[in-house]
């Protein structure tokens, strides 16, 4: 046991990993590479635990067991349907893919896969960039003889022809514009008319797939860049229509670029956090549908963050995001403003509290989103948010509640200070009323009995239908 430690300790070094496999390979007489974006972000100085085998023959299940069985992991899994093993620990998670060759059928991205070499699987592959090949022991290899010239230029290319590499796979045009965002590389020449040509067949692509690279172009370091690949290119007419509706739609005031420009300066500044980027990415949705023009001239956008966060739902129902992720997003959608015309003379304790209980767990996600709307406009000041959160942070109770804005009766209590009255809707009601009692500071968080007496000060609210 001492021994199977003191070996699971070493696997935590990507060099350990890399000399196993190698070793295992010798012994199985195995012919496996390195490749794809372990190879690629390697070479940019970016080791990782995520590595990808590339092996030609039909024996990755039984390289990958001998890794798994020198350092005491769990035997591979096989995913026959995608073609692929993958064992994991001590960390790490390495897959194998046999070389293969493809065809594809006009009406699928799904191709006829058939055993390859290690030149054919190379150059069916998406950008010159992740075509890039190491052997076990260290030497780069590249089959396209653009592919170090590329990465080093930070450039993406795809090895064959632009239009064939995207019309076989449509999805690669949504690596493009994610590998835009992640690497901070430009598209080279042509690409992009490409991208054009082909982005109506992007309808056939999964929606589960579209959403995955969508969520990992909104985590990355550039996502405005990236989301610019997927407008320019017309994949967004395709996939998130719904953004284009504010190109064009101009603000005035406290703004200085129109309703898309706005929102994509917003996004660049927002926190890699998911759920906050996806609600600054649709925070302002909502305003071509409100948008008119005041009598002095004014751009007006009344109910914006409502109409926006049934827009918001609506397009990420059909993007298969989870119930709790729509929650959160149209709840901080719907909450943008409040912290943004906070005014610390005219904020009574009673109306931060009140926000406080609205953006509950959300509140540190709402206070982001407000400061990325706050410097994509004319005044990108945030101190004032900042005061904001200082004051929450002062008047926050530790009750050992969900919320310390929570009733701090729960309904038997209450039915039972009513003298023994059923169930019904005025429970609901009685604990609301407490809560704002609550948040106007009437009631101390969490203080059952001063609670109580409150009630019986307020006696009707117990005999109310």
């Amino acid at each position: 046991m001492a021994e199977l430690v003191r070996v699971e300790r070493a696997a935590t070094q990507l060099p350990t990993v890399l000399a196993a496999l190698h070793g295992a390979a010798q012994r199985l007489h195995v012919e496996a590479y390195l490749v794809g974006g372990f190879v690629r972000d390697r070479l940019l100085g970016n080791e990782g635990k995520d590595i990808d085998l590339l092996v030609v023959g039909d024996r990755a299940v039984e390289l990958l067991g001998a890794l798994a069985q020198e350092f005491g992991w769990a035997p591979p899994q096989v995913f026959e349907h995608f073609g692929t093993a993958q064992v994991r620990g001590g960390g790490f998670v390495v897959e194998a893919v046999r070389a293969r060759a493809e065809r594809y059928d006009p009406s699928s991205r799904k191709p006829a896969v058939t055993p390859g070499t290690l030149e054919e699987d190379v150059w069916r592959r998406d950008f010159t960039v992740n075509a890039l090949v190491q052997t076990l022991e260290g030497e780069v290899l590249d089959v396209t003889g653009r592919g170090l010239d590329d990465l080093y230029a930070g450039v993406l290319r795809t090895p064959l022809d632009a239009r064939d590499t995207f019309s076989e796979d449509p999805l690669r045009m949504d690596r493009a514009a994610r590998f835009v965002a992640q690497l901070g590389f430009t598209l080279a020449p042509g690409v992009l008319d490409a991208m054009r040509e082909v982005a109506p067949r992007a309808t056939i692509l999964s929606v589960e797939r579209v959403t995955e690279e969508l969520r990992r172009l909104l985590t990355s370091e550039h996502p405005r860049a990236g989301m610019e690949v997927l407008r320019e290119s017309g994949l967004m007419q395709v996939q998130l229509a719904e953004l284009l509706d504010m190109v064009g739609v101009e603000q005035s005031g406290y703004h200085v670029y129109d309703v898309y420009d706005h929102t994509m300066v917003a996004l660049q500044h927002a926190p890699r956090d998911l759920l906050t980027r996806v609600a600054v990415l649709l925070h302002d949705v909502g305003k071509p549908q409100t948008h008119a023009i005041a009598a002095d001239g004014r751009h007006t956008f009344h109910d914006h963050p409502e109409a926006g966060a049934a827009i918001a739902a609506r397009m990420l129902q059909r993007l298969r995001f989870s119930n709790d992720e729509i929650d959160a997003v149209t709840a901080l959608i719907r909450l943008h403003l409040r912290p943004i015309q906070y005014d610390a003379a005219t904020f009574s304790d009673a109306a931060v509290r009140r926000l406080m209980r609205d953006a509950g767990e959300l509140r540190g996600r709402l206070l982001d989103v407000a400061r990325a709307d706050t410097r994509a406009s004319a005044f990108p000041d945030t101190a004032g948010i900042d005061e904001l959160e200082q004051r929450m942070a002062r008047l926050d109770v530790d009750t050992g509640a969900a919320s310390p804005f929570d009733s701090p009766l729960d309904g038997e209590a209450i039915m039972a200070l009513a003298g023994g009255r059923r169930p019904g809707p005025w429970v609901g009601a009685v604990k609301r009323a407490l809560s704002d009692a609550v948040v106007e500071g009437e009631v101390p968080p969490g203080d059952a009995e001063a609670a109580r007496r409150w009630l019986l000060d307020h006696r009707p609210l117990l005999d109310a239908s």
